[in-house]
């Protein structure tokens, strides 16, 4: 297994292929992560749901971002062997 870190505009074509984010890194490293839908811990995933700290896409994840006054630079994307 291994982590994948992309641009947002490749992830954007991942995402159109199919391929689940795992998480969205912001420009802020100091702001909270924002999880996709690839993230395997279910509890996190729920809590940060409750935080809208969750997001299904790239446009949803720019409003989380937002939501901490900042915005996404790159997308991660967990890798399976």
């Amino acid at each position: 297994m291994f982590l994948e870190t992309v641009s947002v505009d490749q992830a954007r074509k991942y995402i159109a292929a199919g391929r689940k984010v795992w998480e969205y890194k912001t420009k802020n490293v100091a702001a909270e992560p924002i999880f996709g839908p690839a993230y395997d811990d279910e509890a996190a995933v729920e809590r940060a749901r409750a935080a809208n700290l969750y997001a299904e896409n790239v446009e949803e994840a720019q409003k989380c971002a937002r939501g901490q006054k900042t915005s996404i630079e790159a997308v991660v994307f967990l890798e399976r062997d």
